[in-house]
């Protein structure tokens, strides 16, 4: 399974891997709408959205594994956290963590239930690299922050818009909104505006790009200039996911839902298609290097 960590990830109608003028072949048979993915040390795991749940697929195994129960079904983002299962999935439904029964099944506990149903509903989660049990969590009505692993809930300033993807880089917290473009933190409760020109655009994702940021909008890939300014680049297209190659950082790769997946090698100055894809929801880098 190493041609997994040397190749992109893509999440689709099921999960991708590939390389850029390459083949791309779905892992296993999974047709599932993709809406996450984690690249773990032993395992992939995939967030499906449509009611299909959460599955997983460790290096030693030749399947999918189920990792839902039914309390949960449509999960929107996942991060890793310690213990077995590990992960902490976001829903329509809120936030929850998982244990296994007597009979090695997982079994689903809901963390967000004593919340607005709004705040329940969880577009992003983002652990603190500072503290593991801190999660900053992104919701319809803003960011909250779930304390000691979710046994506590704090609101924060960024409340009022949905919020649909966070990041930490370059020392701060960073959120992307519906409608008031991008914010930053560095505490995670405090926000403030970081730049103006996507502030009525969707922003769907947020990477880390050498001093600045990628973000994938609903008007296609927008760049950090660092001077407030979020310039857009790439096909016109509600773009989902965008993801840098760690060691070549002028080549990026975006998907959209609709819109497929696109690719550029010279920092988004020239973009070319990838064929096979409709509806892509998120991409992943490869995590070494190729070869």
């Amino acid at each position: 399974m190493s041609a997994w960590r040397e190749e992109w990830l893509v999440g689709s109608r099921g999960v991708y891997h590939g390389r850029i003028g390459g083949v791309w072949d779905c892992v296993g048979a999974q047709e599932d709408s993709v809406s996450d993915i984690l690249r773990l040390p032993d395992r992939l795991v995939a967030a499906a959205s449509g009611g299909s749940g959460l599955w997983e697929w460790r290096f030693e195994t030749d399947g999918w594994v189920q990792l839902h129960d039914e309390t949960l079904t449509e999960v929107l983002a996942i991060a890793a956290i310690e213990g077995d299962p590990g992960i902490v999935a976001g829903s329509p439904f809120g936030v929850a963590v998982a244990q296994r029964d007597q009979l090695g099944a997982v079994r689903w506990t809901h963390l967000s239930d004593k919340l607005h149903v709004a705040e329940r509903f969880t577009n992003a989660i983002l652990v603190d690299p500072g503290n593991p049990s801190c999660w900053l969590v992104g919701t319809e009505t803003g960011v909250l922050v779930a304390h000691d692993a979710g046994t506590t809930w704090e609101r924060t300033s960024l409340m009022d818009t949905p919020v649909r993807t966070l990041l930490h880089a370059h020392g701060l917290f960073w959120a992307g909104t519906d409608r008031k473009g991008v914010w930053c933190s560095q505490d995670g409760l405090r926000w403030d505006p970081a730049g103006h020109t996507i502030k009525h655009s969707p922003v769907y994702r947020l990477i880390p790009w050498e001093d600045r940021l990628i973000a994938a909008t609903g008007d296609g890939v927008a760049v950090m200039d660092g001077q407030g300014g979020w310039p857009l680049t790439g096909p016109a297209m509600l773009c989902s996911g965008v993801a840098v190659d760690p060691w070549h950082p002028s080549c990026w790769v975006s998907g959209g839902a609709p819109g497929g997946l696109w690719y550029t090698e010279d920092a988004g100055i020239i973009w070319r298609q990838i064929p096979g894809f409709a509806f892509v929801w998120t991409v992943l880098p490869p995590e070494r290097r190729r070869r």
